[in-house]
């Protein structure tokens, strides 16, 4: 079974997102919008387990967004997003050596 990332609990509806995994969420408490070498640590240990093929749902901060995508293509070459358009997730792909 896929996983579906989610960096932060933002109090959404994630619901949706559950069709394509198991979510996990990657944090737990609040870290500050500036502090990038904190989310770093703590994405790459939640992240630890993620498979190439896991979803990562776009959703709180960019910068942790951006942290997590980082660590996801630099492990894998590429990141599956979910994004929420219209009242539910679509998949999107992005391949960095494509």
């Amino acid at each position: 079974m896929k996983n579906v990332y989610i960096v932060n609990n933002g109090g959404h509806d994630y619901a949706d997102a559950e069709r394509f995994g198991q979510v996990v969420f990657c944090m737990q408490s609040g870290v500050g919008k500036w502090d990038t070498s904190q989310m770093y640590r703590e994405l790459s240990e939640s992240l630890a387990d993620a498979k190439a093929d896991d979803y990562l749902v776009l959703s709180s901060l960019t910068s942790l967004c951006c942290v997590a995508t980082a660590i996801l293509a630099d492990r894998f070459g590429e990141v599956h997003f979910l994004i929420f358009k219209d009242g539910k997730y679509v998949e999107r792909t992005l391949v960095l050596n494509n």
